[in-house]
């Protein structure tokens, strides 16, 4: 593979149910470039962008990342923004740290 391809042979789903159409592609372009990076160390990843209530009856966007790894532990997390292009950029920037993170870590070990 060469540097700056990605690997496309990781399933990335992306679910949108909010009603800004163009963030999809968005963010689909953004998570698959991220995981096919990782080259064998990700499974599956799935990214869910859906709208919520605030405390005080707002709308905001939220971007749900699911994402498995292999022999380390699954990431999971949500960022919640008033903006969906913003939610999916905060939420990217997440994930490029928590592998960081994780990737240093020893992999876990049946026993």
């Amino acid at each position: 593979m060469v540097r700056g391809e990605v690997d496309e042979r990781v399933p990335v789903e992306v679910v949108c149910e909010v009603g800004d159409a163009p963030v999809r592609p968005i963010a689909e372009g953004l998570f698959r470039r991220l995981v096919g990076r990782m080259r064998g160390k990700v499974a599956w990843t799935r990214v869910k962008l859906l709208e919520v209530r605030d405390e005080k009856g707002g709308v905001m966007k939220r971007c749900v990342v699911q994402m498995r790894l292999r022999r380390l532990p699954q990431v999971v997390f949500a960022v919640t923004h008033p903006s969906a292009r913003e939610a999916v950029a905060l939420a990217a920037e997440r994930l490029k740290r928590v592998l960081a993170r994780r990737l240093r870590q020893k992999p876990a070990v049946a026993g």
